[in-house]
């Protein structure tokens, strides 16, 4: 395995905005919408990633509490994709398909990945509950039943931690309790961790990609039609999500294939 590298390149593009995103075009506003989606949805994977090499590498309280972090972003992530798959479904439904097909031409991975997306925010579908639950609404019948439930099971996680920096506290009463709401929208284990949390982190990850990847070339194909001015720089890779990365290439190299 070759370890993540400590630094990546990337370019910076300078461009006339008006003659790649004319107001007036009809693709633009909902590209825009996209775009905001995309970063917030790259930035949520990004930080549930390192927050999940966190929870592998303590113990104990310093545990739970990258735990409850864990969890709150996994939510966010959720919550970001269907925002985003929203505005995929505007996007597709403002522009003529020839114009998209014309824009994806000669670009396959994103012609996938749309193929992709597209069936990934049905109203059934493990993200849109998520969102709904627990994600961005709190459903206060739902969060009656679920402890109801959980009281008379004797699950109840009856604890809390506090710490003078506040930011720091965790009510973790509530934090299993989100879990639990979770674990009914995926109709799964998830708060046990194991296989069952690593495919469903996987699949919302990949989603993740699947979005970055469909919104850059899209953007990209903009630009190589009006023009652009390319630098390039290097950025510093987090210590954090080259540990993560690297975890999980070594559990793909361990795992065998039929």
């Amino acid at each position: 395995m070759t370890p993540t590298p400590t630094a990546a390149a990337v370019v910076i593009g300078k461009f006339d905005p008006a003659r790649v995103f004319p107001p007036d075009d009809p693709l633009t506003v909902p590209l825009f919408r996209l775009m905001l989606a995309t970063d917030d949805v790259r930035h949520a994977s990004v930080l549930f990633v390192m927050a999940d090499q966190q929870v592998t590498e303590t113990t104990g309280v310093q545990q739970a509490l990258h735990g409850g972090q864990m969890w709150y972003l996994f939510r966010l992530l959720c919550s970001h994709l269907k925002e985003g798959g929203n505005a995929l479904i505007t996007l597709v439904n403002s522009v003529p398909g020839s114009c998209l097909n014309g824009l994806l031409r000669g670009r396959p991975a994103a012609v996938e990945a749309l193929e992709r997306l597209r069936s990934a925010f049905g109203p059934d579908t493990f993200i849109k509950k998520v969102r709904d639950s627990i994600g961005s609404h709190y459903g206060q019948a739902d969060i009656k039943r679920v402890y109801e439930r959980d009281l008379a099971a004797r699950r109840v996680d009856a604890s809390f931690i506090a710490c003078q920096v506040g930011g720091l506290s965790r009510f973790t009463i509530t934090d299993v309790l989100a879990l639990h709401l979770m674990d009914e929208a995926a109709g799964a284990d998830l708060a046990s961790g194991g296989e069952e949390f690593a495919k469903r982190g996987g699949e919302v990850v990949a989603l993740a990609d699947d979005l970055g990847t469909f919104v850059g070339h899209l953007v990209d194909a903009l630009l190589e039609q009006h023009g652009v001015e390319v630098t390039h720089d290097t950025i510093e890779i987090p210590t954090l999500l080259r540990a993560a990365y690297d975890r999980v290439d070594q559990i793909r190299e361990s795992t065998p294939t039929a």
